[in-house]
C-alpha cells in the first residue's frame, strides 16, 4: 500500500485550479517525478474549459529550491542518442506549458524561489510574493550557467539588469524584484494564498476569448516587432467592430 503523499496537489477553487508542489521535506526540489506530474497537471488545466486561471504554489517552507541535485543521472542517458535531450527536456516542456498557457497563470511565492524554482515564476504571467521572500539563481556561484533563468530574465528585463541577475548568482529580495517589475504584488507573510485566489477570481471573470487574444497580441510584440503587432491589433479591432455591426 502506497502511503506516500502526492508530489503535486491539485485543488479547484471556483474557476481557479491551484497546483501545489508538495515535497516540503525537500524544499519542493524538482525531481523527474514531480516535473512529470506538474507537466501533466498543467496540460489538463490548460485544456479544461471549466478552469479560467491557474495558481502555482509550494507547500512547506518555500516555493521551490530548484532542481533536485541529488537525483543522480542514470548510466543509460547519453548525449549521442538523444536520451539526454529527452530527459532534460522535461523541465523545458513545463516552462513552455506555462508560457504558452492561454489562461492567466499566477505564481504564489513564499520563502524563496531559487534556480529552477525562480524559472517557474518567470514563466508564469504574474507573480505574487510575500515581502520576505527571496529570488535568485545561485547555481552561478557553483560555476553552472543559469541557462533557463537567463533566457527568461531577458524576456522580462533589459539587457543590463537581466545580465546582472543571471551572472552574479546573488539573492534578491521580493521588494527588489517588485521594483524591477518581476513581482506584480507584494503581500505580508502568510497572505500570499489569499491574495492569489482573490486576484485569480477577478481574472476568471474576464472573457476567455478576450484573454487569449490579448496574450497573443503580447506574443506578437515580443516575436514580430511593434509594426506587425500594431497591424495585428488593428485587424482584431476591425473584426470586433464588424461583429458588433452584424448583431
Amino acid at each position: 500500500m502506497n502511503t506516500h503523499p502526492p508530489l503535486l496537489l491539485a485543488q479547484d477553487r471556483g474557476a481557479t485550479r491551484v497546483l501545489t508542489l508538495n515535497r516540503p521535506e525537500k524544499r519542493n526540489a524538482l525531481n523527474t517525478a514531480l516535473l512529470e506530474a506538474l507537466h501533466a497537471a498543467l496540460r489538463l488545466a490548460c485544456e479544461d474549459a471549466a478552469v479560467r486561471t491557474i495558481v502555482l504554489a509550494g507547500s512547506g517552507p518555500c516555493f521551490s529550491a530548484g532542481r533536485d541535485q541529488k537525483e543522480a543521472p542514470t548510466s543509460d542517458i547519453r548525449l549521442d542518442d538523444g536520451s539526454l535531450e529527452q530527459a532534460s527536456g522535461l523541465f523545458t516542456a513545463v516552462l513552455r506549458c506555462l508560457i504558452d498557457c492561454p489562461k492567466p497563470t499566477i505564481a504564489a511565492v513564499h520563502g524563496y524561489a531559487l534556480a529552477a524554482g525562480q524559472a517557474l515564476t518567470l514563466a508564469c504571467d504574474f507573480v505574487v510574493a510575500e515581502s520576505n521572500a527571496q529570488f535568485g539563481n545561485p547555481e552561478m556561484r557553483l560555476g553552472f550557467p543559469a541557462a533557463m533563468n537567463a533566457a527568461l530574465l531577458a524576456r522580462h528585463l533589459g539587457r543590463r539588469r537581466a545580465r546582472e541577475i543571471a551572472i552574479t548568482g546573488s539573492r534578491f529580495s521580493a521588494d527588489t524584484y517588485y521594483r524591477f517589475g518581476l513581482v506584480n504584488r507584494l503581500v505580508e507573510p502568510g497572505k500570499v494564498q489569499n491574495e492569489c485566489l482573490s486576484w485569480a477570481h477577478e481574472l476568471s471573470e474576464l472573457a476567455p476569448w478576450a484573454v487569449r487574444q490579448t496574450f497573443q497580441l503580447f506574443d506578437a510584440v515580443e516575436c514580430s516587432g511593434m509594426e506587425s503587432s500594431l497591424r495585428a491589433g488593428d485587424a482584431l479591432n476591425q473584426l470586433l467592430f464588424a461583429a458588433t455591426q452584424l448583431k
